[in-house]
This record gives structure tokens, sequence and C-alpha cells, in this order.
């Protein structure tokens, strides 16, 4: 048993402690770290990786009070994409924004997904490319990007065509969140059902999809 109760962190900065819960990570060059919570249960435990966790091999132990429940090892990275999708698999259709911005610089934004009311029922909401001279953009959330060597080792290519990426970093509002913008090549437009896949420093990510109309 990881927690003996089911909680969830209700603000930031998120606490090291839940319901008495907490989780320490001694990285590779020794540093032990209290990690920062989002949720604890019985059977499952949410939390970041502390930063400034070195990379190689680490120890996880999570501790009731200063009782140890449960102990791993894992090996940090410094980076390593993993795009999220609608239905939470990391397959199918990208949890991700499109931007679409006409000449006269307005802008208009959609979801390139909608869910029904059953789990893993997500699938693509078309993406409108709009006019010759419109330009869409994409906003792609995951993890393991914002430790990158620099923006040019962040590669993303859509259909198979190198899209051009605006930024890769941490998105601001949600703790442990990364999040890619990047411009649509303009030869999407009727290309229905494609795939798009994320690389940094030379490491690829988990392939997702968008539609385009």
């Amino acid at each position: 048993m990881l927690s003996p109760v089911t909680l969830s962190a209700d603000g930031l900065p998120l606490p090291t402690s839940l319901g008495g819960t907490t989780v320490r990570v001694t990285d590779s060059a020794g540093t032990r770290r209290s990690a920062p919570l989002f949720f604890v249960s019985p059977g499952q435990l949410n939390f970041q990786v502390p930063p400034g966790t070195a990379v190689g091999r680490a120890t996880i132990e999570v501790f009731g009070g200063e009782v140890v429940r449960s102990t791993a090892r894992v090996q940090i990275e410094a980076t390593g994409p993993g795009v999220f999708t609608a239905n939470a698999s990391g397959q199918g259709i990208a949890a991700a924004i499109a931007v679409k911005v006409a000449a006269d610089s307005t802008q208009t934004s959609q979801l390139v997904f909608q869910c029904g009311q059953a789990a893993g029922s997500c699938a693509a909401n078309p993406i409108d490319m709009g006019a010759a001279a419109d330009r869409v953009f994409i906003e792609l959330f995951g993890t393991g990007i914002r430790n990158r060597a620099g923006i040019s080792a962040v590669g993303v290519t859509i259909g198979g065509e190198n899209a051009k990426v605006l930024y890769a970093g941490p998105q601001p509002q949600f703790v442990g969140l990364d999040q890619v913008n990047v411009e649509v090549p303009t030869d999407m437009r009727g290309r229905g059902q494609v795939d798009v896949v994320v690389s940094v420093d030379s490491k690829s990510g988990n392939v997702v999809k968008l539609n385009f109309f």
C-alpha cells in the first residue's frame, strides 16, 4: 500500500506531503530531495521528479511518516519526449490546440479533438487550414522536453514534413507540463489524418495524430 488515503493537491506550490505520505528521490550524485506531490492513493502516486535531479540511476522511496512503504530504482534522463493524447493512452489524436491566424492578424483557436462521455471516446476534430493567406499553429503538450540542448535540438514532423518549431519548454500554468508550438506546413490542407512526431536531442517520442481539412 502506497498511501492509506486518497488525496489530491489543492493548490500551488505542490506539497511534499499528502496524508502523511512523502516521496524522496536520491539521484546518481547521492543528493536526496523530497518530490512535489500531485496525488496519493493506496495503489497510485503522482509526483514531479524534483528539479535539479541528476541524470543517471536514482532511487525512489515512498514514506508513511518515517517508515518506508515502497522503494524503486529508475533511470533519469535529461530529455525523453512524450506527447499527450486526448485519450490519455499515448496513442491517437494529440491533446493539442490549433490556432489560426488570418491575414488581418485575427486569431481563432480550437481543440483538435472532441470527446464523448465514455472513456477512450476522443476522436479528431478536423483542423481548418483556412484561406491561402492564413497561418495555422499547433500547441502540443507533453513531458521530457524542457531540458533540450537548445531550440534547434527539437524537431517536429507533421505528415512526414518538417514543421517550424517556435517554442519548446515549460508550459507556464501547470507544474511539470511541457509545451511545443509549431507552424503547420501549408500543404497540410486536405491531407486528412496524419502522423506527428516530436524529437528532442535526437530522441523520438510517441507518434500522435492530427487531422486537417
